[in-house]
């Protein structure tokens, strides 16, 4: 049915992100492409609903995953000049500019010159996009200079209260924070499935100023609380600080605060965390150890060793038949080894012949299957922000 009606720009559209979905990026950018020059040349005759700025971003995120960064940046311009899809846009082009190698100051100049020419110089928009990106420091100045606007809103301000508590500003966030009129367990963030909560925001200020120094001025906190305040800590950067909130966490404490730091892009430092623990915990039916194991096997799989992964998914939906992520995750696993049997045999095979077309052939279809299983994001993903940190270590690990 996609294929019908090739004229409709809008059923051009479809079926590039249908080919999309079938890792067919060849086939996916033309469709978007025929699709862009049917709406600027007015023959489109589909009555679809088409929108023209959405195929833009979309036509531009393929662009950037295959290494186009040139036609990716003009792609997301053409969302800018049109006003529709900005921040999207404006945050592709700054993952352009990060994975480049730019520092955020230079972002931050070059985002703003961007602004400044296509969207009238919004510099709470660029404010938010350097959030989106981790560049915390450069985000806050920019938050700084229009806080008191009548244009900021209230995410706004929440963004930058959160910025300078990544940055150790931990006295002037308190300061923000008792001036917002909202109640205790107000939840000011959603990342990475966490609640950030007002009250523990405020707790984890409290403990970076004084918990280090006998705790004066600190509130006595549950275990509960202090859980949630130490998770809390991990999600606002704050690693060291959160062991200590937490001091000699159980078991499943201990596991809760690896997973959070692997769902908030930790994913070295859970990963040696993992490394050295004696045994998973596969055997129990608890959902922090479900979730700790599937962590576990998504790291083997991410390290290659399809074999221990696969082990581990299997453990994982023997002991819950319905935890969908780990059989697709299995499944990824059996395709991978599938795939890697092939190479090693392409490598040995004369080019060109019936039994080299052959096996060209089974990875072009396993390929596309690891594609399609990738739709179901069975694997985490990490935000921009969240990709800063994988390579990260304090300097005292959790223990």
């Amino acid at each position: 049915m996609l294929k019908s009606h090739t004229e409709s720009s809008a059923q051009q559209y479809n079926l590039g992100v249908w080919y999309r979905s079938r890792g067919m990026a060849e086939e996916a950018l033309q469709c978007f492409e025929i699709a862009l020059s049917t709406s600027r040349d007015g023959s489109s005759v589909g009555k679809q609903s088409y929108d023209e700025s959405m195929c833009w971003l979309e036509y531009g995120r393929l662009l950037r995953l295959l290494g186009r960064n040139t036609q990716a940046g003009a792609a997301f311009r053409q969302c800018l000049t049109r006003k529709r899809f900005a921040m999207e846009a404006l945050l592709e082009i700054g993952i352009i500019l990060f994975q480049m190698g730019t520092n955020d100051s230079e972002i931050r100049l070059q985002l703003t010159a961007i602004a400044t020419e296509l969207m009238e110089d919004d510099i709470l928009l660029v404010a938010e996009v350097l959030w989106g990106l981790g560049a915390y420091s450069t985000a806050a100045e920019l938050y700084a200079t229009c806080y008191r606007q009548s244009s900021i809103t209230e995410i706004n301000q929440i963004h930058y209260i959160l910025c300078l508590i990544y940055i150790n500003q931990f006295q002037e966030a308190l300061t923000l924070l008792s001036l917002q009129a909202m109640r205790s367990d107000h939840v000011l963030l959603m990342t990475a499935n966490h609640m950030i909560r007002a009250t523990e925001v405020k707790n984890v200020c409290k403990w970076c100023l004084y918990g280090m120094n006998g705790g004066i001025g600190m509130p006595a906190l549950s275990r509960y609380e202090a859980l949630e305040t130490a998770k809390t800590a991990i999600a606002l950067g704050k690693i060291n600080e959160a062991l200590a909130i937490l001091a000699s966490p159980t078991p499943d404490e201990y596991n809760e605060l690896i997973y959070t730091l692997y769902k908030q892009g930790y994913r070295e430092l859970a990963a040696s965390r993992i490394a050295v623990m004696e045994q998973l915990p596969l055997n129990d039916r608890s959902q922090i150890s479900l979730d700790l194991c599937f962590i576990a096997a998504e790291i083997e799989y991410d390290a290659g060793n399809y074999e221990r992964a696969a082990a581990i998914f299997e453990t994982i939906y023997g002991t819950d038949p319905n935890h969908s992520p780990a059989r697709f995750g299995a499944a990824s696993c059996y395709l991978q080894q599938t795939k890697k049997s092939l190479m090693g045999r392409l490598e040995n095979t004369i080019v060109g012949n019936e039994l080299f077309l052959k096996i060209e052939h089974h990875l072009d279809k396993i390929s596309r299957a690891l594609q399609i299983l990738n739709i179901t994001e069975w694997h985490t993903i990490w935000t921009p922000a969240q990709e800063r940190n994988h390579a990260k270590g304090p300097a005292v690990l959790l223990h």
